[in-house]
C-alpha cells in the first residue's frame, strides 16, 4: 500500500511502502524453522548409539573320564578381550537330586583354560555364559544328554 509523497529539503521524494515486509518475515520465519529444527533432529540423534557387532567366542570342550576341560580358542572382536567372566556350571541327576558343580574364568582371554570335576563319566548338562564389558551376559554354550 502507498502512501502520500512529500518532499523534503530538495525535491526529495520519500515513499512510506510497507510491500516488502511479508517476504522478510517469511524468511526469518523459514530460517527460523529450520534452525529448530535442526535442534530437534541434533537432540535426538544424539541419544542413538551406533549398533556394535557381537562378540563371539570360541570354545574348545573335552571330556576325559570325570572332567571336563574348556578352553578360549578364540575371541572377535579382540577388542572384546579379556571376557570378564566366563562361568561354567554342569549339573548332573543322581536320581533323587540335581548336583550343580560350576568354575568360573575371571579376565578370560584367548588360551584361557579351565576344568570342572563333573563327579560322574556322564555327561548331563553343560552351560558356559559369558560376561561382557559392558555387564551383559549371553549363553554361549548349552548342552544337555
Amino acid at each position: 500500500m502507498k502512501m502520500n509523497n512529500f518532499t523534503s529539503g530538495k525535491d526529495r521524494k520519500l515513499f512510506n511502502d510497507d510491500r516488502g515486509v511479508s517476504p522478510v518475515i517469511a524468511v526469518i520465519l523459514m530460517v527460523a524453522i529450520t534452525v529448530v529444527m535442526a535442534a530437534i533432529v541434533s537432540s535426538w540423534s544424539a541419544g542413538v548409539k551406533a549398533p556394535t557387532a557381537p562378540t563371539t567366542i570360541g570354545l574348545d570342550i573335552t571330556r576325559s573320564t570325570n572332567n571336563v576341560i574348556v578352553i578360549v580358542t578364540s575371541i572377535d572382536p579382540p577388542s572384546a578381550a579379556p571376557i570378564n567372566l566366563i562361568n561354567i556350571s554342569y549339573y548332573n541327576y543322581d536320581g533323587a537330586n540335581h548336583n550343580l558343580n560350576y568354575t568360573n574364568m575371571i579376565s578370560a582371554d584367548v588360551g584361557a583354560s579351565t576344568s570342572i570335576n563333573t563327579n560322574s563319566p556322564a555327561l548331563k548338562k553343560l552351560i558356559v555364559t559369558a560376561t561382557y564389558k559392558d555387564g551383559t551376559q549371553k549363553v554361549i554354550y548349552n548342552r544337555e544328554t
